[in-house]
């Protein structure tokens, strides 16, 4: 009974750890403190693509060509900058993946000016695929658009994208270690992601929510074959009706409604519930909320139950295995990153459920060497002070 109520003293766990919103970067990470009460982490478009370096550069060159007399000239937004930030903002909402009606009727009129513009520009050839949200059928003006610029990080992430909504699990391992390789993908992704996998093989199914844990267990199970049997679904990649097929193929039963939101994760949680569900803790507050008293810290992963006993009697001895003899942790003890401390505030939880129930079943020996841990995770992450306030 003491244990059932920590679950839930977690569960409502304040103040909100909140994070510097991450704005697509492929190179930063934003990762939270308790989901449930954190920022939303943005990934699928970077803020400053290769692309809109170049357009910059452009528009730099156009200005210095300008007279004096002419200095204060602007140059007006382009198909391609208003695109960018319109594809940004739907990827970065903290409550959907999927942009509203008329949101994606306004990227799909830019993708028309830059056809009319220039039907074959590489502008053209990847925000027409990007526009369609993972459209298979889109595909070839992908492959047009990786001919002209191979190395673009927003070519090679959609491209990974497209291998995985077709099951393309060749495909898959190479555009994951072409991103490793141009260094878009970090080491230090690369181990959370190990320990993220790590927190799931209980389960048959992790899901994921973007750009950074998603393609980082891609990079584990396909370039790594690292536990490639755990079903792993990426909540961006559902916004494909090529994803969801192989979703149901799996034996997943999914929502009627396609609009991939906080709704959609709820009644696909609720749908599944008899199958055992291990969410993210990248996914944004907003998902998770609604599913609070159904969620229980595992690692870093939140187990979603809802049938039985929500309580399972060996949730202390599961987390203290995982904390002592079998993750990695090495954002914690190796990396020295700003992207490393970051990635540490998600091994708190497992941290402070550990702590609260060696502190109720009177194990001293245990509590301090856990409050010890506790503490230099929490120096690490810079969520010490929020932490002692609780």
């Amino acid at each position: 009974m003491k244990l059932f109520i920590l679950f839930f003293t977690l569960l409502y766990f304040v103040p909100l750890f909140s994070q510097v919103k991450e704005e697509n970067q492929i190179p930063q990470q934003n990762i939270n403190f308790i989901s449930i009460s954190s920022p939303s982490l943005a990934d699928s478009v970077q803020v400053e693509t290769l692309q809109e370096i170049k357009i910059k550069n452009n528009k730099l060159r156009k200005r210095e060509e300008i007279s004096d007399s002419e200095s204060d000239y602007k140059v007006a937004p382009s198909a391609s900058d208003k695109f960018i930030q319109k594809k940004k903002f739907a990827s970065s909402q903290a409550t959907s993946r999927s942009a509203d009606a008329p949101l994606q009727e306004k990227m799909d009129e830019d993708v028309r000016l830059l056809k009319d513009e220039d039907p074959n520009s590489f502008n053209y050839y990847l925000f027409y695929y990007m526009a369609g949200n993972y459209n298979i059928e889109r595909e070839s003006e992908l492959k047009k658009a990786e001919k002209l610029d191979p190395t673009n990080p927003d070519v090679l992430s959609q491209s990974i994208g497209n291998a995985m909504v077709k099951g393309d699990a060749i495909a898959t391992k190479t555009y994951v270690e072409k991103l490793k390789g141009n260094k878009l993908l970090s080491e230090e992704s690369i181990s959370y992601a190990e320990d993220l996998i790590l927190s799931s093989i209980d389960n048959q199914v992790l899901v994921t929510h973007g750009f950074f844990d998603s393609y980082g267990v891609a990079f584990q199970q396909y370039a790594e074959n690292f536990h490639p049997e755990l079903t792993t679904i990426s909540l961006d990649l559902m916004q494909s009706e090529s994803y969801r097929k192989l979703v149901t193929e799996k034996g997943f039963l999914l929502p009627l409604d396609n609009i991939i939101n906080v709704n959609y994760l709820t009644a696909f949680c609720d749908l599944n519930s008899d199958k055992r569900i291990a969410l993210s803790m990248t996914l944004p507050k907003e998902y998770l909320l609604p599913l609070k008293e159904s969620l229980f810290p595992i690692g870093l992963v939140f187990e979603y139950r809802n049938f039985g006993s929500h309580f399972e009697s060996n949730d202390v001895e599961r987390n203290a295995q995982l904390w002592n003899q079998i993750l990695l942790k090495e954002n914690i003890n190796t990396f020295s990153s700003s992207e490393s401390n970051n990635l540490s505030s998600n091994y708190l939880p497992m941290l402070i459920f550990l702590k609260s129930a060696y502190e109720l079943n009177k194990e001293s020996d245990k509590f301090e060497r856990i409050e010890k841990a506790l503490d230099f995770t929490a120096r690490k992450s810079g969520k010490l002070s929020l932490l002692k306030k609780q």
